[in-house]
């Protein structure tokens, strides 16, 4: 579990610009379940699980995902956005105990 937080992101290898550019994310994380009782009375203790997507490029927020302990272990998202200068793209995901596990990457044009 050491590689808790670590992210990826995958962007296309030659970008132009104006170019709608499809990203790939995901952050290696153990996305805990709620658990129930047999009443199906949920069992108190602090969920471990990303519950919001911060994308940001140029500074700016493109996009934010909010989800819920339903998502799959090692959470993977993909979207689209148009890539009209040069600069960084960031990804941050924020987990429900204060965990913030951030990558970066460069958009250059071709």
């Amino acid at each position: 579990m050491s590689e808790i937080g670590k992210v990826r992101i995958r962007v296309p290898s030659s970008i132009k610009p104006g170019d709608v550019v499809q990203v790939r994310t995901l952050v290696i994380h153990p996305m805990e379940r709620i658990e129930r009782d047999a009443q199906g009375k949920i069992i108190p203790k602090t969920y471990n699980y990303i519950h919001k997507v911060v994308v940001t490029y140029l500074g700016k927020t493109i996009v934010t995902f909010d989800t819920t302990q339903s998502v799959s272990e090692n959470p993977f998202f993909s979207f689209a956005f148009r890539a009209t200068d040069p600069g960084p793209l960031k990804v941050e995901f924020l987990d429900t105990t204060g965990g913030r596990y951030e990558g970066t990457v460069d958009i250059t044009f071709a």
